[in-house]
């Protein structure tokens, strides 16, 4: 038995000495998932082995009962005992061993490192993160379960952002970390809707994971105020706009002024009209929504006129003493103050206040404190100083008294404080108040000072021969004015009588001659007849001095009838629609139109009517030579017959017939036959033609003629005519004698118009 034992031993010590490792298991990496194969080769062995995990013997059969991802892998022959790990787990990460059991043989420890890759990163909030404008805010992205700790980068819309804060724990498992990154950021109003991306890795995951979040910045309204326009005058309308913009939406709009809310406005928009205070009372608009609210104010630039901001107070002091005047004005565009004072143009001081050192009796009075703003307009206010100093006192030198009447001398006192006294000396003479024999002294007290009066009741010579001395006391001291009275002559009362009936006679002629002036005016207006036409028009007026037409007032100026009138040329009236109105302020002289073939001169008709003509056009009329008419001349003019018009070729050779009434050439007119008998028939123009040169109407046309020849019957009237002369208002023939005419003695006047 003891030989057996001794053969085995020999046995094992041969074995043990010819075994070894050809390869062992060395450290190695794996990503969990994969499959890992631990080598383990032992030369010279042919007995049991088995590897060992974190010292714990995992069997020695080749299966590896228990664990189902392991096995023994190679041929067991050669020695090849390798371990085979099959999707790698974290619990696989270990130290494994391989041992020889029987030879006593323990390979090198190998560590078996399992790496996780990271789960997919969480970024808090998201994946729309709701933050608020401008308020800091960190965006937190975790990766968890990951061996080693994932590395976390941070993008913003691609591009890599650096400043996130970085950390990692381990988790519970001893083995894993959980890797955290801070992003730090203030969201402006514009980032609203920018995406941030978390990226993260490790060794198990080289190609990485990533998540993305939007933010959506809600903010507060951003309010923006207009005014339109923004200047304008007080008085005008504006409109402010308040245009908002806001995330979440806007809830709502309030306005208000100087901070008091405008009820009545409630939207986007305010239209009023501004005054003085809009200048320096805000508006304002605050919008509103879930978020916040904003208020924006602003001001209007409202151009106005100066308005009182502080009013200066008058001022008493004593003589020698200073004063201060203050005054604050306001207004738009700046304004200018001046100080004067009033009666003297000189500007004392451009400042709100006006300092006056050591000041006079001459300083007291008012100043006045005026503002000026250009374009627009000019206030002032005045304030009164008062210098209390000894009484100033105001006299004539010289008064003036009747002898033997009652008479009268006066002083004033018009400083401050009033006076104490004041006494009347003459001669021997004082007196302050009261009466003494014939002297009496009367005090007034008014606004502008004391009044003392001396009164006398009856002047007698000694009185001009004194000299009397108005003196005044107050507790600044004492003034005098000396006053000398002297006789003045008294009007005899014939004289004063005399004036006041002569200025009364002066005043009632006044009267008189502007109502005559007037009563002229009316009348002439009514008797005037101005004529004009667009080409020349001439009118011949006779004026019957006959004395028993016995009023010059009575219309002696006739017109032609219009054809189909059925009014006579006697009692045609002055609407024919030939002439025109033209008005007595726009009469001017105007140059001869007949350029020196008549002798004509302006005369102002008293007879003429100032009353309107409406423009007539006639119809075309036919036109003789004066040598077609027969030298009688009756009244022209048919009822019935169209008017014509006169040639003037041949110098006017007319001649009137004498008559020696009126009352003849009103029958005259009722004898049409024998007047158309008298005017031949022309070929050319049938009907017939006349010149109603005994009428004062003008005619209705004038032909122009070519070239005159004169006629011997006519040369005294030329003579006639060239003594005239020419006036303003119109042009007029001299009278010829009374045996031309066809009225007893009228005036032949001949009026042209260009």
């Amino acid at each position: 038995m003891s030989a057996l034992y001794l053969i085995f031993c020999l046995t094992v010590t041969a074995a043990t000495k010819a075994a070894y490792f050809s390869q062992q298991p060395q450290d190695q990496v794996v990503v969990s998932g994969q499959s890992v194969t631990l080598p383990c080769v032992i030369v010279g062995y042919r007995g049991m082995v088995q590897w060992t995990k974190d010292g714990l013997a995992l069997g020695g059969e080749r299966d590896l009962p228990g664990w189902t991802r392991y096995s023994l892998m190679g041929d067991p022959l050669s020695g090849e005992h390798s371990l085979l790990i099959d999707s790698a787990e974290l619990a696989d990460d270990a130290i494994y061993e391989c041992q020889a059991t029987q030879a006593g043989l323990r390979s090198h420890r190998a560590k078996l490192t399992v790496l996780v890759p990271p789960s997919d990163p969480v970024v808090e909030g998201g994946p729309v993160v709701r933050l608020k404008a401008h308020t800091a805010h960190n965006l937190t992205c975790r990766a968890s379960g990951a061996k080693p700790a994932a590395e976390i980068t941070w993008y913003r819309d691609g591009e890599v952002m650096d400043t996130a804060i970085y950390s990692k724990t381990t988790m519970e498992d001893g083995k894993r970390e959980t890797a955290v990154s801070m992003l730090p950021i203030t969201p402006e109003d514009s980032d609203s809707g920018r995406t941030y991306t978390c990226r993260v890795l490790n060794p198990a995951a080289l190609a990485g994971r990533q998540t993305s979040i939007t933010i959506n910045v809600q903010h507060p309204p951003s309010v923006t105020l207009s005014v339109q326009p923004q200047t304008v005058t007080e008085g005008a309308k504006v409109l402010f706009i308040c245009s908002a913009s806001a995330n979440p939406e806007i809830t709502g709009y309030r306005w208000s002024k100087g901070g008091v809310p405008i009820s009545e406005a409630n939207g986007d928009s305010l239209e009023v009209t501004v005054d003085y205070s809009y200048f320096t009372d805000p508006v304002s608009c605050e919008v509103s929504n879930s978020v916040g609210n904003t208020n924006v104010s602003t001001l209007v630039d409202v151009q106005f006129g100066p308005r009182l901001l502080s009013e200066p107070k008058p001022m008493t002091v004593d003589i020698g003493m200073d004063a201060a005047f203050t005054c604050a004005w306001t207004g738009n565009p700046p304004l200018t103050l001046a100080w004067t004072k009033q009666g003297s143009s000189v500007v004392l001081s451009n400042g709100n206040t006006l300092q006056l050192k050591a000041v006079t009796q001459e300083d007291a009075g008012t100043y006045t404190c005026k503002a000026i703003v250009p374009r627009i307009g000019v206030a002032e206010r005045d304030v009164t100083l008062t210098v209390n100093g000894p009484p100033i006192i105001t006299a004539d030198a010289t008064q003036h008294a009747v002898k033997h009447s009652k008479g009268k001398l006066e002083c004033r006192v018009g400083s401050s404080p009033p006076p104490d006294k004041i006494v009347w000396t003459f001669g021997d003479t004082s007196l302050s108040s009261g009466s003494s024999g014939r002297y009496s002294v009367q005090t007034v007290t008014s606004d502008h000072g004391v009044v003392s009066s001396l009164v006398l009741s009856e002047t007698l010579a000694q009185d001009f021969q004194l000299r009397y001395n108005c003196t005044a006391w107050n507790r600044f001291g004492t003034g005098t004015a000396l006053v000398i009275l002297k006789e003045q002559e008294a009007l005899p009362m014939l004289i004063i009588v005399g004036g006041a009936v002569g200025g009364g006679c002066v005043l009632l002629i006044c009267v008189i001659t502007l109502v005559s002036l007037c009563c002229r005016h009316t009348g002439k207006g009514k008797r005037c007849t101005r004529l004009s036409k667009s080409d020349i028009r001439v009118q011949i007026v006779h004026s019957d001095h006959n004395a028993t037409r016995g009023n010059d007032d009575e219309e002696d100026v006739k017109e032609p009838m219009a054809p189909n009138s059925s009014e006579s040329p006697g009692t045609s009236r002055t609407e024919h629609s030939d002439l025109l109105e033209e008005e007595e302020d726009e009469r001017s002289d105007i140059k001869d139109p007949t350029n020196g073939y008549y002798n004509v001169r302006g005369h102002e008709d008293r007879h003429i009517r100032s009353s309107g003509f409406s423009e007539y056009v006639p119809n075309s009329r036919p036109v003789y030579t004066p040598s077609q008419l027969p030298s009688p001349s009756p009244v022209y003019g048919q009822p019935g017959t169209q008017p014509r018009v006169y040639d003037f070729s041949n110098r006017y050779a007319t001649t009137t017939v004498t008559q020696s009434t009126y009352e003849q050439q009103q029958a005259a007119q009722q004898q049409p036959a024998q007047s158309a008998s008298i005017y031949p028939t022309d070929p050319l123009y049938s009907g017939s033609a006349y010149l109603p040169a005994t009428y004062g109407r003008a005619f209705t046309s004038y032909v122009k003629p070519a070239s005159y020849e004169k006629v011997d019957a006519y040369d005294q009237l030329d003579q006639a005519s060239k003594v005239s002369s020419s006036s303003r208002f119109s042009y007029a023939s001299s009278q010829v004698s009374s045996q031309q005419s066809d009225y007893g003695r009228p005036s032949q006047r001949m009026q042209t118009h260009v």
